[in-house]
């Protein structure tokens, strides 16, 4: 199969500390990762995904402008579930993609950036990469404040934050203390705690520069 020079997208991401969950937690985190691969086809019908062992998981993203938003939909939805759940996601931007019935099968630069970027972490919890040098360059060290405030949030702040990226309209403070039954002040507060305004304008800016992505 000749590669596809459209760019895609692929998130690769690991659980931290799996192994200390209880199966119970293990349970409860697998179905939060299947929640939040069926949230990401909803936005795209193409959008395909796996789980390896329950604590592994993967995208392959089409809709590539959103890919900043999954990847801190799984951040966030993940740690929203309790102090003991985190986890380490690398997603990449590429073409050439060689794509197959399913993900484990197919190949490209993306698919390679993004697990290189996986094993290579040590400290940091979030990393990109892209065939388009410029990309990189452009969202590197906004990526690693990111990585920082996703890593600094509360179980809680994340369940207040989850419905705000499950859609890429706009939702306001009302609208979102509606859906979570909760005091419009409270949701104002943890919006504001959670550092919501930079990080919608960071994906916006992502959004912008990445839609319409041509290669030759």
């Amino acid at each position: 199969m000749e590669p596809d020079k459209k760019p895609i997208a692929v998130i690769s991401g690991d659980v931290v500390n799996s192994t200390g969950l209880t199966s119970e937690q293990f349970e409860l985190l697998l179905k939060r990762i299947k929640d939040i691969q069926q949230w990401i086809t909803e936005e795209n019908t193409s959008n395909a995904h796996s789980i390896d062992r329950g604590d592994e998981f993967q995208t392959l993203v089409h809709d590539v402008e959103h890919a900043l938003r999954y990847t801190i939909i799984y951040r966030v939805g993940i740690k929203a579930l309790g102090k003991e759940f985190d986890s380490r996601i690398s997603f990449a931007i590429a073409a050439n993609a060689d794509l197959r019935e399913s993900i484990s099968e197919s190949m490209g630069d993306a698919f390679v950036l993004s697990g290189r970027g996986l094993q290579a972490m040590k400290t940091s919890q979030l990393v990109f990469n892209s065939d388009r040098s410029e990309l990189c360059e452009q969202f590197d060290l906004l990526f690693k404040y990111l990585d920082r405030q996703l890593t600094e949030l509360t179980s809680r702040q994340c369940e207040v934050l989850i419905p705000m990226l499950r859609t890429s309209e706009s939702l306001s403070v009302n609208e979102l203390a509606a859906q979570l039954n909760v005091a419009t002040a409270t949701v104002s507060k943890s919006l504001k705690a959670s550092g919501w305004q930079l990080m919608s304008e960071l994906n916006w800016r992502f959004v912008n520069q990445v839609v319409g992505l041509r290669y030759a």
